[in-house]
């Protein structure tokens, strides 16, 4: 269920990193800048997505209100691509499984979709990429999907069962096995990443947007102090800001260009914060974090 295979280059580039998204948008709101950054720094940098983000809606309250019916898709694929040419990646997989949409109650998630398909049925799909493009490094969801959406928990899942896959001779899974040294999970907006925000405006102007934030983080009984130093892998990528938003603004039907992410001054967000975050999920090679480079510790 993958795209046409592009030739790959021979030799391949000695750091080759894989990102897997659920859905069209994702790969620009989160990693967004350190795939950028690895992309300029001449790694191979593939993308993989899952779905299709068909039974998405349209957030921006911006965009045009009379999209025809069935059009969402194919603008959705325009989105992703011009996301993709921003970023830079060197590849791009789209596995086609059909998005299953927000559902709190997972009984909601219709059939056929992406999160009631085995993850051994799309981990196997994801598994003959991970052999062909052979990435010492891997880029997902944490268990809990970062959110609980259905195609994010399943992104989780079937990734960590194709990197099974990928390295078991016996899968039965086209191509060489190969063994993915590092898997990490993205972490968007980390509990330090809010707070050193929120404490740098509350300072500057006197007022956060992030008020609310810390509201809802009190509710749920999360104490975001003690959760402060919770990055396994902090990039510095504060250079690579401006094309993280611009593959953002690619995606116009879920993203608001006047909404409340740009309006946060990235002079300041560089100055108090100019990391993406990761957690380790699995690693063959010992981890001493916090690590400034996704491939640190490999020998590549």
């Amino acid at each position: 269920m993958t795209d046409h295979p592009h030739e790959l280059p021979d030799p391949l580039p000695a750091r080759r990193l894989l990102f897997v998204h659920a859905h069209p948008d994702d790969e620009a709101s989160k990693g967004a800048a350190t795939a950028a950054r690895y992309v300029d720094e001449g790694a191979r940098v593939v993308l993989v997505t899952c779905t299709g983000g068909e039974a998405g809606e349209v957030l921006n309250p911006n965009y045009p209100s009379d999209i025809p019916e069935g059009a969402l898709t194919a603008i959705r694929k325009a989105e992703l691509e011009a996301s993709i040419q921003i970023i830079g990646f060197s590849r791009a997989y789209q596995l086609g499984y059909p998005d299953s949409g927000y559902h709190e109650d997972p009984s909601g998630v219709p059939e056929g979709t992406f999160a009631r398909t085995s993850a051994d049925v799309s981990g196997a799909d994801l598994a003959a990429i991970l052999r062909r493009e052979r990435p010492q490094v891997v880029v997902t969801y944490p268990e809990d999907g970062g959110y609980p959406h259905p195609d994010h928990i399943m992104t989780h899942a079937v990734t960590l069962r194709a990197v099974e896959l990928a390295a078991d001779p016996d899968a039965g899974v086209d191509g060489e096995p190969w063994q993915v040294a590092k898997v990490y999970a993205n972490s968007g907006f980390p509990p330090e990443r809010v707070l050193s925000l929120h404490e740098a405006l509350l300072a500057r102007d006197g007022q956060s947007p992030f008020e609310g934030w810390m509201e809802r983080a009190a509710e749920r009984g999360q104490d975001l102090e003690s959760d402060r130093a919770h990055c396994a892998a902090k990039l510095h990528v504060a250079p690579w800001f401006p094309r993280r938003d611009d593959a953002l603004r690619a995606h116009a039907t879920q993203v608001d260009p006047a909404g409340f992410w740009f309006q946060i001054d990235r002079g300041l967000e560089a100055a108090v914060f100019p990391w993406e975050c990761f957690a380790v999920i699995s690693s063959t090679v010992d981890v001493d974090a916090p690590e400034g480079d996704l491939f640190a510790s490999l020998d590549l």
